[in-house]
């Protein structure tokens, strides 16, 4: 049989210590990160908004027949 180390010994004060230091970390880059978002959020609702309010596109088709076309119909391949 091999023997297994020790498994490291953890030290309660060091790890509520880090957590701590880990949580200062998260709040200043979630307080320095919130304006950008709520600002990138503004101004898609903006956009969005503008969306909704255009008026609705014609409904896409030719805008003359083929047949009157100033180049005449479309050429159609002759099989041999």
């Amino acid at each position: 049989m091999t023997d297994r180390p020790a498994p490291p010994r953890i030290d309660p004060d060091r790890v509520r210590a880090a957590v701590a230091e880990l949580r200062a970390a998260l709040d200043a880059w979630a307080a320095a990160f919130a304006p950008a978002v709520r600002d990138a959020a503004q101004q898609l609702a903006a956009a969005l908004d503008h969306i909704r309010e255009a008026p609705a596109a014609p409904p896409a088709g030719p805008a003359r027949p083929a047949w009157r076309s100033p180049y005449g119909p479309a050429r159609t391949r002759r099989r041999k």
